[in-house]
């Protein structure tokens, strides 16, 4: 990373656009996702149309959640010099799609009360060492920040 660093010294250099294309195109339902040169399914289960062969959205969106949040606590260990064998992140949310159905609900149409539960094994590191890791991810991780902070989607019709 260091070397990335010295060889794209700006923060222009590091401008990308990324993308994601899903198609829903049979009696199915599914929604094939894909990401560059990878596919991956979503679908809901029986009581929302699905057919339950993949993650739904929400549950797509605690495993980005959760990626991004792991490689930031790993970039923050590099960057600090701090060893780590492993880092677990599982992410959970409540979800309630009643309000699509039209019934009746107080719960929010989005998933709520996003917690994400961090398990870091750094057997060398000093609980400063720790606590600084902490702050770095949960101040650094571009998607945290995302969900966090109003940003908005345009959406474009054709």
């Amino acid at each position: 990373m260091r070397a990335a660093a010295t060889r794209r010294p700006t923060g222009d250099d590091w401008r990308e656009q990324v993308e994601a294309v899903c198609i829903a195109g049979d009696l199915t339902g599914v929604r094939r996702l894909r990401i560059r040169d990878w596919q991956y399914l979503g679908d809901s289960g029986p009581d929302f149309g699905g057919w339950g062969l993949g993650p739904s959205s929400p549950e797509l969106l605690c495993g980005v959640l959760s990626t991004c949040l792991t490689h930031t606590y790993l970039i923050g260990a590099a960057t600090m010099d701090i060893a780590v064998d492993r880092v677990q992140v599982r992410v959970s949310a409540a979800n309630n799609d009643a309000a699509f159905l039209g019934i009746a609900t107080a719960d929010p149409p989005l998933p709520f009360a996003i917690t994400a539960h961090i398990d870091v094994a750094a057997p060398d590191a000093s609980p400063e060492e720790l606590a600084r890791l902490h702050r770095y991810a949960g101040e650094n991780c571009p998607l945290t920040r995302l969900l966090r902070t109003p940003n908005p989607v345009t959406i474009v019709t054709s």
